[in-house]
């Protein structure tokens, strides 16, 4: 198995990828019928919301679940699972934006994970020429893993990726695996190499779920804007 995959069925064991697919969906369509453009709300806005419902949310949600570590660091939502750390960003340009165009330069908490995980001598506790048995998948290759999402200003649809982010400072993808999660891409998921991705398993959280039960009001929208990314 990948190392992606790895990650996957490991967080979906500790109960951490479904609850985090319909907490990602509820607050792009509560914060899209929440949207009102003739108030002053525009893509800023719309962008802070989601950033603070998710950070804000999802620590709560998660909080008290065994085995599962949600916190806020940075000001984001952080979820640590069996030596996983989970961390969730928004895609500039909103779910028109490809998943190659992130960028983790710009802060040191972005860039860090990408950098442990592209370090050849990753300390992985994993070796027995390392370590004793005792520590034996205590820390997992290339744990750090991302959530790259967007969503639609009008309709909250939400489109995320899952993946493990790399240091391409010099060049290349900002992946070295990712895979679509939630919703329908704009554009195609590249490998590292730059080469189409092969079509991944059905991940956890992507079976749709219903429709919210909140009011929706009758109200002008204002023009598409791309969704500027703050979290």
């Amino acid at each position: 198995m990948d190392h992606l995959g790895e990650a996957v069925a490991t967080l979906d064991q500790g109960g951490v990828l479904t609850p985090l697919a319909d907490l990602v969906r509820q607050v792009y369509r509560r914060a899209a019928d929440r949207h009102e453009p003739e108030l002053g709300d525009d893509a800023m806005s719309f962008g802070t919301t989601v950033w603070r419902n998710l950070t804000n949310l999802g620590a709560a949600q998660f909080a008290g679940l065994p085995g599962v570590d949600a916190r806020i660091e940075d000001n984001s939502l952080e979820i640590l699972c069996a030596g996983y750390i989970v961390r969730l960003y928004s895609l500039q340009g909103g779910t028109g934006a490809s998943v190659e165009s992130i960028r983790w330069e710009g802060s040191e908490a972005r860039l860090g994970g990408a950098v442990e995980n592209s370090r050849s001598g990753q300390l992985a506790l994993d070796d027995e020429e390392q370590f004793p048995e005792a520590f034996t998948g205590v820390v997992p290759r290339r744990r750090h893993v991302r959530v790259a999402h967007a969503g639609d200003l009008d309709t909250g649809e939400a489109v995320a990726y899952l993946g493990l982010p790399r240091d391409n400072r010099d060049g290349g993808s900002p992946w070295f695996e990712v895979q679509l999660w939630i919703g329908q891409p704009a554009h195609p998921v590249l490998t590292a190499s730059g080469s189409p991705a092969a079509p991944g398993p059905v991940l956890p959280g992507e079976v749709p779920i219903p429709e919210l039960d909140v009011l929706v009001r009758s109200k002008r929208r204002g023009d598409g804007v791309p969704l500027s990314a703050l979290a």
